[in-house]
């Protein structure tokens, strides 16, 4: 559709409510799976201090693996707002694949560098994963395979996370 263009999610913009924090445009379109690629949790700095206390998730390139995410239609007119809320993410292009087969050629973010350390994310950035993957009904192999990962512990306040379950909670009263 013109004025629009496909992103594939794989992190915590599985949650429908996180993406639409900032691209109220979003539109769910389908269920998706990345080949050739593995999801890792990586960081450029000092993970404490990041939006999400913790390792952001990125893909990296990996044959025989697999990330399972969304394919979400955005309005060009969030496109800032999308690369904003990615700063330390490079833009790529990467063709996906539905459970029925049919590719989509869609934007995602990697995150720019590899770094040598290894780091975990926050339990609190973890869990709006799953719970986007559950949401969105990915596999449950790959649900238990994100729930198995460990997280670094932050038991600290994590603003974005604590609005999004405020938003969560306000939706099933």
């Amino acid at each position: 559709m013109a004025g629009t263009f496909l992103y594939f999610a794989y992190g915590s913009n599985l949650l429908a409510e996180r993406l639409l924090l900032n691209n109220p445009t979003a539109q769910f379109i389908h269920r998706a799976r990345l080949n050739d690629y593995r999801l890792t949790f990586d960081a450029p700095c000092d993970t404490k201090t990041m939006l999400w206390a913790g390792a952001p998730a990125t893909i990296r390139s990996r044959l025989g693996s697999s990330v399972w995410g969304i394919i979400w239609q955005l309005d060009i007119a969030d496109s800032d707002n999308l690369d904003s809320q990615e700063t330390f993410y490079q833009r790529r292009t990467v063709t996906v694949t539905t459970p029925d087969g049919t590719t989509h050629t869609c934007r995602t973010y990697e995150l720019d560098g590899e770094y040598d350390i290894a780091h975990s994310p926050s339990p609190q950035y973890k869990d709006v994963i799953v719970r986007g993957a559950r949401q969105s009904g990915l596999p449950q192999a790959y649900i238990s395979q994100l729930e198995a990962v460990e997280d670094n512990g932050y038991d600290g306040e994590v603003k974005v996370y604590n609005r999004l379950i405020r938003q969560l909670e306000n939706q099933h009263q």
